[in-house]
């Protein structure tokens, strides 16, 4: 599959619903006014060095003048002319948001709180409107264990509105995870440079091998971020007897006898070395790991990362 997206404009999407039905608008502009303060804080900063994906063009030479950087010189034209050149770049006047959201069954899931799939809802939403105030374009992929739908790049008010209505409406025909697809139809698909975020809890990412390659792949090209949503009460197993369990993705049951403290403590280690496990994955493969906690406020969080890579850029 290759996704047209060298378009210049955003053009109506397959199966979405638009304008959106009068509940969808009430709650994207309800995501409008809860995002409004993490994007004017955003956008008042230095948008720049917080989405690395900017890329650079070629523009012209001239001649080296003491203290430009010794690696900028072209040798070819060094060589033509005799004296020193050096290349000169312009930042690219583009920049490219894509969100990867992972929108399989078990992200619809949480125990008295926000779902997985609430925060992300909310995140894409801050993202989006930051980038359409800059005038940058976004994209967005949602993804089970297939690529679902995708909303082509586009930028302006009325494509951050298509697109969540597009989030906020979907229903996926698959309930399994497989990112790998999602990431693989970026890195193909997308020739320039972008700030790509995986929304998702990363309990299952697929096939681990075919992940950790295509994320390597794209994270190696793109500036990659894996937005991690972690719901931390379901770290541990509460006491509360014999339970069954089903798992959303699968529908595998299993029966715990959870008023065992082994029982409840062999599944909290289990879990604590499955997220070590994927830190470590997204980390090596060259993605920047957010953690978010699914009760508490997904845009402090964000503008807490923001503010750690103005003054750290990657």
């Amino acid at each position: 599959m290759r996704l047209p997206w060298r378009r210049e404009r955003a053009e109506p999407e397959p199966n979405v619903a638009f304008p959106p039905s009068p509940e969808v608008l009430r709650a994207i502009l309800r995501l409008d006014l809860h995002t409004r303060k993490f994007v004017e804080s955003l956008f008042t900063g230095e948008y720049s060095s917080v989405f690395h994906g900017r890329g650079f063009e070629f523009s012209h030479v001239r001649a080296y003048q003491p203290g430009d950087d010794v690696r900028s010189i072209d040798w070819r034209v060094t060589a033509r002319r005799g004296i020193p050149y050096v290349r000169q770049f312009v930042e690219e006047r583009d920049l490219f948001v894509v969100l990867l959201v992972d929108i399989s069954a078990s992200g619809r899931l949480g125990p008295g709180q926000k779902s997985a799939a609430d925060v992300a809802t909310e995140i894409a939403a801050a993202l989006a409107f930051s980038a359409v105030r800059r005038n940058d374009r976004v994209a967005m992929l949602l993804v089970t264990d297939r690529v679902e739908q995708t909303v082509r790049p586009g930028s302006g008010q009325r494509h951050v509105v298509r697109m969540l209505s597009t989030l906020l409406s979907f229903r996926p025909r698959g309930r399994g995870t497989n990112l790998a697809v999602g990431l693989d139809a970026i890195g193909r698909s997308f020739s320039g440079r972008a700030a790509v975020f995986v929304l998702s809890d990363f309990i299952d990412v697929g096939p681990e091998a075919s992940f950790r390659q295509v994320m390597g792949r794209v994270a190696r090209r793109h500036d990659v971020t894996a937005v991690r949503l972690l719901g931390r009460s379901t770290d541990e197993l509460p006491d509360a007897g014999w339970v069954e369990m089903t798992d959303p993705e699968t529908g595998r049951r299993i029966v715990l006898n959870t008023g065992n403290r082994r029982v409840r403590e062999r599944y909290r280690r289990g879990v604590q070395r499955a997220h070590a496990a994927m830190a470590s994955l997204l980390t090596e493969a060259g993605a920047e790991l957010l953690d978010i906690d699914t009760a508490t406020d997904p845009l402090l969080a964000l503008t807490d990362f923001f503010r750690r890579r103005q003054r750290s850029p990657r």
